[in-house]
């Protein structure tokens, strides 16, 4: 298809081996907070494996030959790039001398001396940890940050160049290298890694269904599904106006062929995936999107308690605490002819099941008109369904919902799910708490993100732009 093409080169990259223990991801975000004996042998190894892929390719890498007179000058010469590169600063005299000259003085071979070199630079602490240089803060320190928050790699040379002027410690010049850096696939790599995480797409293990209920709900179905999420959430960062709403109002899929006569869509997709509009009473963005209905059900059924607790965490943005008990939801427990909401209802009737069911159960049940593979429905068995719900906020304000598409409209314009939204992509880009930042961070982000009509593109040029200037200077929330 051709949103895998690209007309432009990419530059060649090494791809090791060595397999690293998970980061730890208790707070929600990934945080390399850990030193352990299997991280460091990790590191070890991983060194080892770019040490041979560089001494393999010298010749190249060095620009010379084995027999040249300048080999020495050359080869060294690609090894104070090197470490200074992974440093992502000019290296001092003496960081010169440690990593680079002693090396040389040391071995016997040239060869012996690079790798040296690769493995001491790629075991220190300068390369592995962002934030150790025992200077002040720089511009140096900017591009670092800038360059890991967008594109969780090294600075490029643009970045580089920029610091080394001396001009990205000042608030206008952070942005126009972010604006560019936006631009960069590595930029919408990390926000739909992001998305991803937010719909919490990394942790469905199996979507399978029951043939029987379910049939044609293939492996291949599935794949689509998860392409068609993936488009979607890629249009709505990257098109039009960025807008953070239309993530939960937008009333159209992407569709293939496969995936249109399943749902029942007439298009004329073929293959590649094409935008299909439905009612705005059937389907609205995220909340809606089969993927992820089909994900929070179960193999017979739909699973409004799983749903629930993912739009009240997710999508609305609210806390909730660990369940009293451990409860097992089994279909056999139940008379037949009760619906998936009475049963639900029943098995969560007790007071203290309440004090969170009050909260998850009206939101499951907004969305009984999908089934488990997310097909809208109007009834279950000969039972109609009934999505209205009262939902109490927070603030104690009850909401009425009668489906999805009020629950959805709820969630674009509250706060409360804004700045949940905020937070989350903050703690993805920057890998830290927003408190560390300031207690007014999260109200300036929303203030900027107000004023832009919620402009996604903008949000993450501001957490970026906020997140890189922190102890350099105080920008306004649109620097």
């Amino acid at each position: 298809p051709a949103r895998n093409l690209s007309t432009t080169s990419v530059t060649p990259t090494l791809v090791i081996t060595t397999k690293f223990p998970p980061d730890d991801s208790s707070v929600g975000y990934e945080r390399g907070v850990a030193v352990s004996k299997a991280w460091d042998e990790a590191t070890t190894q991983a060194a080892i494996e770019v040490a041979n892929h560089v001494v393999k390719r010298l010749d190249k890498l060095s620009n010379s030959k084995p027999n040249d007179t300048n080999r020495l000058a050359k080869v060294e010469a690609f090894c104070t790039e090197f470490v200074t590169t992974a440093f992502r600063r000019p290296l001092k005299e003496n960081q010169k001398r440690l990593f680079v000259s002693a090396h040389f003085k040391k071995a016997a071979k040239v060869e012996d001396a690079v790798k040296r070199v690769v493995l001491f630079t790629l075991k220190s602490p300068r390369f592995l940890y962002l934030g150790l240089e025992d200077t002040k803060l720089d511009d140096f320190t900017v591009a670092e940050r800038l360059s890991f928050g967008l594109w969780d790699s090294l600075p490029d040379q643009e970045l580089i160049k920029t610091a080394t002027e001396g001009r990205l410690h000042k608030g206008e010049h952070v942005v126009q290298q972010s604006n560019r850096m936006l631009t960069d696939p590595r930029a919408r790599a990390k926000v739909q890694y992001f998305l991803r995480h937010w719909l919490q797409m990394d942790r469905v293990e199996n979507l399978s269904k029951d043939d029987k209920l379910y049939p044609g709900f293939t492996p291949e179905i599935i794949a689509d599904l998860r392409t068609s999420l993936d488009v979607f959430l890629e249009d709505a960062v990257w098109t039009g106006s960025s807008d953070y709403r239309q993530l939960l109002l937008a009333d159209y899929l992407y569709v293939n062929d496969r995936l249109a006569k399943f749902y029942g869509v007439e298009t004329n997709a073929a293959d590649d995936f094409v935008k299909v509009e439905f009612d705005p009473k059937q389907r609205s963005g995220v909340v809606t999107h089969p993927y992820l209905l089909a994900a929070f059900s179960y193999q017979k059924s739909t699973s409004p308690i799983h749903r629930g607790v993912f739009l009240t965490r997710n999508i609305v943005g609210r806390a909730l605490k660990p369940p009293p008990m451990a409860m097992t939801f089994k279909d056999a427990d139940f008379a037949p002819n009760l619906t998936m909401r009475e049963k639900v209802a029943q098995l969560t009737r007790s007071q203290a099941c309440q004090t969170c069911h009050s909260v998850i159960n009206p939101l499951g049940f907004s969305l009984e008109q999908y089934d488990a593979v997310g097909r809208f429905r109007t009834s279950e068995g000969d039972r109609p369904i009934d999505t209205v719900s009262n939902y109490t906020t927070d603030d104690g304000e009850t909401i009425r919902l009668t489906g999805a598409r009020d629950l959805a409209q709820f969630a674009a314009g509250s706060e409360q799910a804004q700045n949940a939204f905020i937070e989350q992509l903050f703690n993805q880009i920057v890998k830290q708490p927003m408190l560390a930042y300031g207690p007014d961070v999260l109200n300036r982000l929303r203030q900027s993100f107000v004023e832009s009509s919620f402009n996604m593109r903008k949000l993450l040029l501001n957490i970026a732009t906020l997140s890189a200037l922190h102890g350099i200077q105080k920008p306004g929330p649109g620097s």
